[in-house]
């Protein structure tokens, strides 16, 4: 059974009334469920192709961020865990993602979304980028007690009007 197919089992329920939380250990290798079930939920919510692998992409890159954020204050055997709080509307998906790294607010500001012209000369550091060009909206707070807080929005294309 594929994870789409196994998802789409577990979900009988109304999504639409229900807020969705997943906990995980700040171990890289769960990345890849993490991808798998955003992938999933996307187009079980009707988003398109381009917009589910845009959704899976952007929740990589700022999961892994916070990964990466944990191991550099905890190292190698960290404690903290990343959440994700999921939040799903007829016409949105609300991602916010917690977790208890460093302040990241100085990099997200100086991210500016991609373009033609974007420097593509380094090997690293296009996450923050990715994600403030695919995401409709994005929200950031970070506090020294409880950590970051990265809320993310994405709105079908389909519920857009042009005038």
């Amino acid at each position: 059974m594929q994870f789409k197919d196994y998802y789409k089992k577990m979900t009988h329920l109304n999504i639409f009334d229900n807020d969705i939380a997943i906990d995980f250990s700040s171990d890289a290798k769960n990345l890849v469920i993490v991808r798998h079930f955003f992938g999933a939920l996307a187009q079980d919510l009707d988003f398109s192709n381009e917009e589910a692998l845009q959704i899976e992409l952007c929740v990589d890159e700022v999961c892994a961020n916070s990964i990466e954020g944990i191991r550099k204050l905890e190292g190698d055997a960290p404690h903290s865990r990343v959440r994700i709080e999921i939040k799903i509307d007829i016409d949105a998906l609300h991602i916010v993602v917690f977790d208890n790294g460093g302040d990241f607010s100085q990099a997200l500001h100086k991210a500016a979304p991609l373009h033609e012209y974007t420097d593509r000369s380094h090997k690293r550091g296009y996450g923050l980028q990715i994600i403030k060009t695919f995401m409709d909206e994005i929200e950031y707070h970070y506090d020294s007690r409880s950590g970051n807080r990265l809320h993310m929005i994405k709105r079908k294309s389909y519920g857009k009007t042009k005038f």
